[in-house]
């Protein structure tokens, strides 16, 4: 590693910001425009930060808003600002904000404030209180943006900025903004960010500062004692399945998820949306086999403890008033589990395991730190408690604030008390629920221990980053074998591998900014290194030029390796195909029943060109109302971006991005319970949203003629939106009988269709369509509209 070379700067302590090439270069592009910063854990995406807000307040001044998901986040940045920044009035000027703070007091403080850093729930209800104004917020600094969607607060705090600010300027950083490209576009567009700046540790400016990380999966046999109790839990499972796949709600073959199961409820919601009699029982059954799904993993996966935590907050809900939890809760065979696994000892072979890592760890270097991670807090507990019998290892749990029967949460300040024993040394073993998963700087943390893997790929870069931030390190990851662990780990590593590439397929998309000159935002920046001082652009670039050479040497700073040997199990081969007239009732239509406007199976067309054509035959009939809805001819049009409009949205959809989006972009929201598709526009216009695969599912069911015959009788001019690409391309489905769907959709019954890539594009439609919809309303007199009304009760 090279020498120490610090930052200079008029708003920056003395010698306490190391000058980093590829820190100093994202600090250039993070101040050009609103970026997404994204740098794997443990390489300083916080100096950054402090670089950014020192050169805003310098050039720009007003106050700087950092905003982070913890509380024990909020206090590490304040201690880190207070150290590095050098602030031009008293200490106060640099304070935070939360919860546990009356509003009263925290107006005082923001206004004597010119930094703060707080949660984002507390500045969006004090905006919406009006207590405090973001107007003179020079730079808003999001850490962990990946939040930054839907409803959450951190993305209500961007809207509420961008909308008040007078010279606004966003950071948002993260190490892991998702594995779509939905994910990484919605943090961009909630935050209003105009270009995505990202590195990978191979990067020859990352390199040199990256420890390595050894990842070693630990497969572990499941106890026969905690089979055994599962055994007649998934006889149960499966006659309760069964039943609902009898009655057409559930379609898929093979071992059931919880995907499977979150598809089922939604077409159980969707019948019931129909008033469907069967529908009732079928959601009180899809709810039992999800609760009984959750309980099986959690038995073969993690334990008897976490099992038994499950079991008493399905209790706790029942005595809450959720009837179904109390159904399952006093079912005897429930109630009979809960009994034995109140009396019985942990039988998971991995609290075993996870003792002797820890035990290993501590015998080899005794000055070394350990940090465990495990989903349930009981299992939290139960190994705090194991640990507690050795004398060189001092544990300590870190879990939220909440409390629960039998398990009573940490305040904030247990919480900081007990990150501070840890960064001290008083304790060396840290057990932690997922309160300790994000952005907390432990030092030296020697090895992590995942007691189950996560499917998140988000949750898994978190948690995989509280070692190796400033040493190599070594996470170990236990995997209960033929369990969801097991799917678990491949789906994580998955989204994972995925991340990157389309990170940079959304970076390429945004561009960069016009006249981007990298040096024009240093300029207030020096590097002293070696007793000489040099401008922090020109030491970037000897840095790049010094560092270049080594690109490639070190390919990967992440190696994963499995500690026993495995029955390798063969490749999943092409799915056999099912006759579907298996997965629904006798006599009920399915896509097979449509007729089909088909191409000799012998004939070999380009996929590509295939695709190009069915689709351009599938839109034809919808040509007439897109036109309608997207010319310009007509003169009452001409004013539309002058026209108030209103979109009726179901309430099932208030929580999407759809929704967030159409309501930033000007346009009157109201919420309600529509009986029959998704958004309403006005009295006459009707659209039923359905992503491809819901589409596809709703076809194979026999349900989507019926539910096209409703949609059209309850408007004048109904609509279908198709979201998503990669309509012909389904396996399950040839593309001749999804033809002849979609022909029996636009031609027989008449409905238009239209297709969007995403749902930006669906979002862009909505617009267009209200304001034309409302445009055109506007436009006749009241006498014509007299007439409609007339000829429309008719």
């Amino acid at each position: 590693m090279p020498m120490a070379a610090f930052i200079q700067h008029p708003r920056l302590s003395a010698e306490k910001v190391e000058a980093r090439a590829y820190q100093i270069e994202a600090a250039s592009d993070c101040l050009g425009s609103a970026t997404l910063l994204v740098l794997p854990t443990a390489l300083g995406k916080t100096p950054i930060e402090w670089m950014v807000i020192a050169e805003r307040l310098n050039s720009i001044g007003g106050r700087a808003l950092l905003i982070a998901p913890t509380n024990a986040l909020v206090n590490q940045h304040l201690n880190d600002l207070k150290t590095v920044i050098a602030m031009q009035k008293s200490d106060d000027s640099i304070t935070s904000m939360n919860g546990s703070i009356d509003w009263k007091k925290r107006k005082i403080r923001w206004d004597s404030a010119e930094i703060i850093v707080a949660t984002p729930q507390v500045i969006r209800n004090d905006v919406k209180r009006g207590s405090i104004d973001l107007k003179d917020v020079s730079v808003l600094i999001v850490d962990e943006a990946h939040h930054s969607k839907g409803s959450h607060a951190v993305a209500e705090v961007g809207d509420q900025y961008l909308q008040s600010a007078i010279n606004p300027l966003i950071l948002g950083a993260t190490a892991s903004p998702g594995s779509s490209q939905e994910q990484v576009e919605e943090v961009c567009q909630r935050l209003g960010l105009k270009r995505i700046h990202s590195r990978t540790a191979e990067n020859p400016l990352l390199e040199p500062y990256a420890a390595e990380l050894e990842i070693k999966e630990v497969n572990v046999e499941v106890d026969e004692g905690l089979k055994l109790m599962s055994e007649p839990l998934v006889l149960w499972l499966n006659n309760l399945v069964d039943q609902l796949r009898r009655l057409g709600y559930h379609v898929q073959a093979g071992r059931v998820t919880s995907s499977q199961l979150n598809d089922t409820r939604e077409r159980i919601q969707r019948a019931i949306s129909k008033k469907e009699g069967l529908a009732y029982n079928a959601a009180r059954q899809c709810a039992q086999a999800q609760r009984l799904l959750n309980l099986i993993g959690y038995l073969l996966s993690q334990g008897v403890a976490a099992s038994r935590e499950y079991l008493e907050r399905v209790k706790i809900s029942g005595e809450g008033g959720d009837k179904g939890a109390s159904l399952f809760f006093n079912d005897q065979r429930i109630l009979n589990l809960y009994e034995i696994l109140k009396s019985s000892p942990e039988l998971h072979e991995k609290v075993e395991r996870t003792i002797q890592l820890v035990q290993n760890q501590i015998e080899n270097e005794p000055s070394s730190r350990v940090i465990v991670f495990s989903h349930f807090r009981d299992t939290v507990d139960e190994i705090v408690s194991r640990l507690n019998d050795f004398s060189a290892i001092q544990p300590e749990r870190f879990v939220g604030q909440a409390k629960r029967e039998g398990s009573s949460g940490l305040s904030q300040k247990e919480q900081l008390l007990v990150l501070q024993r840890f960064r001290d040394g008083e304790c060396n073993v840290l057990v932690a629920t997922s309160v300790g998963e994000e952005g907390l700087d432990v030092p030296r943390a020697d090895l992590v221990i995942f007691y189950e893997p996560i499917g998140s790929e988000i949750r898994t870069i978190q948690r995989r980053g509280r070692t190796g931030r400033h040493r190599d390190g070594n996470v170990y990851v236990l995997i209960a074998k033929g369990t969801r662990d097991e799917g678990a780990r491949a789906s994580a590593a998955s989204r994972e591998k995925r991340m990157q590439s389309v990170i940079d397929r959304v970076r390429r998309k945004m561009g960069r900014p016009n006249n981007d000159d990298l040096s024009k935002h240093l300029t207030s920046f020096q590097v002293i290194n070696d007793g000489k001082i040099c401008s922090a652009f020109s030491f970037m670039q000897s840095e790049k030029e010094r560092l270049a050479p080594q690109l490639g040497q070190r390919k990967n700073r992440i190696s994963i390796s499995t500690e026993e040997t495995r029955d390798e199990k063969p490749e999943m081969g092409q799915h056999s195909e099912i006759d579907p007239r298996r997965l629904r009732p006798k006599g009920q239509t399915g896509l097979d029943s449509f007729p089909s406007i088909a191409t000799p199976p012998d004939v070999e067309i380009d996929s590509e060109e295939r695709e190009h054509g069915l689709e351009k035959i599938a839109i034809r009939a919808a040509d007439e109302i897109v036109q309608a809805l997207t010319t310009e001819a007509l003169d009452p049009l001409a004013k539309e971006s002058e026209i108030s409009c209103q979109i009726i949205v179901k309430d099932s959809e208030f929580n999407t991005s759809i929704a967030a989006n159409l309501r930033k972009n000007g346009l009157e929201i109201d919420i309600q319970k529509i009986p029959i598709g998704d958004f309403k526009i006005g009295d006459r216009v009707l659209i039923e949203r359905k992503r491809v695969q819901e589409f596809v599912d709703s076809l194979l069911e026999g349900r989507m003629i019926e539910q096209a015959n409703r949609l059209i009788s309850e408007s004048e001019r109904p609509l279908l939106l198709i979201e998503g690409t990669g309509l012909f391309s389904q396996q399950s489905v040839h593309n001749n009988s999804l033809m002849g769907a979609l022909a029996t959709l636009t031609i027989d019954l008449g409905l238009p269709v239209i297709t969007t890539k995403d749902s930006e594009e669906t979002v862009g439609f909505l617009i267009i369509a209200a304001k034309r919809e409302q445009a055109l309303l506007g436009a006749l007199t009241k006498e014509a509209r007299g007439r409609m009304n007339i000829e429309k009760n008719i």
